[in-house]
C-alpha cells in the first residue's frame, strides 16, 4: 500500500461554487425576462448552471487534485451532492408520498452524489488525469441499520486501493453504502444520514491506513462561535474531537457521526477552504 493516500472530501457548495449560474447572473436575469415561456427560462437557467458547474469542477481539479498528481501522489476523492441537490430530491419524495418506502427513498437521495462524482471524474479525465467514479458499494462501504440512517460497519478497501496503485483517482460517492437484508437475503443500498459524506471520507482514510482526512467546504475552518452572527468569532487552529462533541452548538461543517468514528479509528479531520487551497484550516484532533 502506498504510504500516502490523501483522502479529500468536497462538499456540495464547494462543488457548485459561489456563482451558481456563472459570473453574470444579472445578465441572466435580463435574458430570462426577455423569454416568452417558463420552459424557455428553465432551459436557459439549466444551461447556465451546467456551464458554471463544469467550470467549477475544472477549478477543483486544477487547484486540489492535479497538483498532487504532479507529485506522483494519487488521492482518493469523496464527494457530496451538488449544493441543494439532496434538498430537492427530498422535497420531490414528500410530494410523491409523505411516508416513502425507505428503500426507494434511499435510492432517490443517493442519486445526487452519483451525478456529482461522475461529473468530477469526467472533468479529471478531460484534463488527462485518469479517474474512476465509484458508488459507495463499489468502494466497499458496508453499513448496518437498514436503508436510511445507516452506520458504517466495515470497509473493504481493495477496489479503491487497486485503482490507486494503477494511478487512477477514485472519485467515491459519499453518503452511501450497502447492507445485507436478512429478510430477502440480498444486498441493498443504504444512505448514511445528512453530512454522511464526511463519514465516508473518514472511513476510507481509516481503511487505507491514513492518519487524516480533509474536508473541503465553503468555510475555512471551525470558529469558537458562529462567525455569521458574531463579529469577534475566532478561527481555531485545532480542536480536540472529544471537546468538539461537547459543544452546545455543534458546527454544521462536519457530521457528528464522522467525528465519533474518527475518534474510534484515530483519524484526524481537517476542515479547509474549498475555494483557496493556501488558506490554513482547522484540525480536529482525534488521534490523541
Amino acid at each position: 500500500m502506498p504510504a500516502l493516500i490523501p483522502v479529500l472530501k468536497f462538499g456540495g457548495r464547494t462543488l457548485q461554487g459561489y456563482e451558481r449560474f456563472g459570473a453574470n447572473e444579472t445578465g441572466l436575469l435580463a435574458e430570462c425576462q426577455s423569454l416568452s415561456s417558463a420552459n424557455e427560462i428553465y432551459r436557459l437557467v439549466e444551461q447556465r448552471r451546467n456551464q458554471a458547474r463544469a467550470q467549477r469542477l475544472r477549478e477543483i481539479a486544477e487547484g486540489y487534485v492535479l497538483p498532487l498528481r504532479e507529485q506522483g501522489i494519487v488521492p482518493v476523492i469523496v464527494v457530496s451532492a451538488f449544493d441543494w441537490a439532496t434538498d430537492k430530491l427530498d422535497q420531490l419524495s414528500t410530494y410523491i408520498s409523505p411516508e416513502p418506502v425507505e428503500r426507494e427513498y434511499a435510492r432517490l437521495l443517493m442519486s445526487g452524489e452519483l451525478r456529482a462524482n461522475s461529473s468530477l471524474a469526467m472533468a479529471l479525465e478531460a484534463m488527462d488525469c485518469p479517474a474512476y467514479s465509484m458508488t459507495g458499494r463499489e468502494a466497499g462501504i458496508r453499513t448496518k441499520g437498514g436503508p436510511v440512517g445507516g452506520l458504517i460497519e466495515s470497509v473493504d478497501e481493495g477496489y479503491v486501493l487497486g485503482l490507486v496503485r494503477e494511478g487512477i483517482v477514485p472519485v467515491v460517492a459519499g453518503f452511501q453504502g450497502y447492507y445485507h437484508d436478512a429478510e430477502t437475503d440480498r444486498d441493498e443500498v443504504s444512505i448514511l444520514g445528512r453530512g454522511g459524506s464526511n463519514l465516508t471520507a473518514v472511513a476510507l482514510a481509516s481503511a487505507l491506513d491514513q492518519s487524516e482526512a480533509t474536508m473541503y467546504s465553503d468555510v475555512d475552518g471551525i470558529y469558537d462561535c458562529d462567525p455569521r452572527t458574531n463579529a469577534d468569532a475566532q478561527k481555531l487552529d485545532e480542536v480536540d474531537g472529544r471537546e468538539l462533541l461537547e459543544w452546545p452548538d455543534f458546527p454544521r461543517v462536519v457530521q457528528r457521526e464522522a467525528v465519533n468514528y474518527a475518534l474510534q479509528r484515530k483519524v484526524d479531520i481537517w476542515i479547509r477552504s474549498g475555494f483557496d487551497a493556501e488558506v490554513p484550516g482547522t484540525r480536529i484532533v482525534c488521534t490523541a
